[in-house]
């Protein structure tokens, strides 16, 4: 299991605000590319209770909060299970990798298979959770990926286009109903011990809006459930 701790900051931004850091901050970081393209697609499977807890506790203001997601980028054989706990703004992220066969057992609440693998800390956690919260998979999300890091991978800035979400739907990864305006995406900044001058200054060029939600929330939410 691997556990990485950052202080997490999330703005809905226009495309106007993207054009106007981006070349600023791709000369002070390097760009984390991942294949022949400037970005790289995201899916995630978010893993949540009947009351859908995961997605609302930070938009209804709990400072306290934790999800479960299943993640994977180019290739569907290489997914994780990832939680995310959050207090405030400083997020603690855990996360295995998961073969097909452990992939398919937390999907469908598998015990005999998932029984075999709690030698790893987190599947452990998260069976005791899924068996106290009966925790399903819910809403799945897919966007493109454009990354900046520093050269410690103190700080990473991220763009995230494209935002599609729809219930989760264990034969088809492709959601298709759009969950930001064509004009708008998603600016992240993590970091590990601080934020440089620099970085800090070129952000503030286009004062943006902190949000307090999630793309999980966001998929929950645009999909009336």
């Amino acid at each position: 299991m691997k556990t990485t701790k950052r202080f997490e900051y999330k703005y809905v931004i226009t495309y106007a605000d993207y054009f106007m850091i981006k070349d600023a901050l791709s000369m002070l970081l390097e760009h984390d590319v991942h294949g022949e393209k400037d970005d790289y697609p995201v899916h995630s499977v978010y893993l949540d209770d009947i009351l859908f807890t995961g997605a609302a506790d930070k938009a209804f203001g709990n400072e306290v909060h934790q999800k479960y997601r299943i993640r994977f980028y180019h290739h569907e054989d290489k997914k994780k299970l990832e939680l995310k706990h959050k207090i405030g703004n400083v997020s603690t992220k855990y996360s295995t990798p998961i073969n097909d066969e452990l992939y398919h057992a937390l999907i469908e609440q598998n015990l005999d298979v998932i029984e075999r693998y709690v030698d790893d800390e987190l599947i452990r956690r998260y069976m005791l959770d899924m068996l106290k919260n009966n925790l399903e998979p819910k809403v799945m999300i897919k966007y493109n990926r454009e990354a900046y890091k520093d050269s410690i991978d103190n700080l990473r800035v991220t763009f995230d286009h494209s935002l599609l979400g729809s219930m989760f739907d264990e034969f088809d990864f492709e959601p298709d109903n759009r969950l930001l305006q064509n004009n708008k995406l998603i600016l992240e900044v993590k970091y590990e011990h601080y934020l440089p001058k620099n970085i800090k200054q070129i952000i503030k060029k286009i004062n943006p809006n902190l949000i307090a939600f999630s793309k999980y929330f966001l998929g929950y939410n645009s999909l009336g459930i």
